[in-house]
């Protein structure tokens, strides 16, 4: 790897960490706005996805956040008690359990997806062309996402 291109590696993982420690501020501020439970990190990106695609399966999930059956039944049994999260069995297949989120759980995600877009919103309106470049940066990105996914696949 040339010089040039490991300083942009080195800055791009710099600015992912600080993305995290700023979204994980948040995430926090969220959650006490709310009067809410504490979510770990897995417990809120299950919230999100289900908040973006309705419902999965017990098996997708496993899948996406790569854990074990058994660790994501742990997860979606303690976010069920806590009243964000319900299940139910597939009309088609009665074997395959399907999850989503409750009343409780779209509140949950409303809320913080809000807020969410407020301080992004916000961040855009800090930047000298209100956004314009970093949107266009942001689609290069999106494009070559699968490039990096395959090459993080294949090692």
């Amino acid at each position: 790897m040339a010089k040039d291109e490991q300083e942009i590696a080195s800055e791009i993982n710099d600015l992912f960490l600080q993305f995290t420690e700023i979204l994980w501020q948040h995430v926090s501020e969220c959650h006490n706005a709310a009067g809410t439970d504490s979510f770990n990190i897995t417990e809120h990106y299950l919230i999100e996805y289900l908040g973006k695609e309705s419902f999965a399966s017990m098996s997708k999930l496993s899948r996406i956040f790569q854990v074990a059956p058994t660790t994501m039944t742990s997860i979606v049994d303690r976010l069920i008690r806590w009243g964000y999260l319900k299940r139910r069995r597939a009309q088609q297949d009665r074997r395959k359990v399907l999850v989503a989120l409750s009343e409780k759980g779209k509140q949950f995600y409303l809320h913080h997806h809000h807020e969410s877009l407020k301080a992004y919103a916000y961040y855009l309106t800090k930047l000298p062309d209100k956004g314009k470049k970093f949107r266009n940066s942001l689609d290069e990105i999106r494009r070559s996402l699968d490039d990096l996914r395959e090459y993080l696949q294949d090692r």
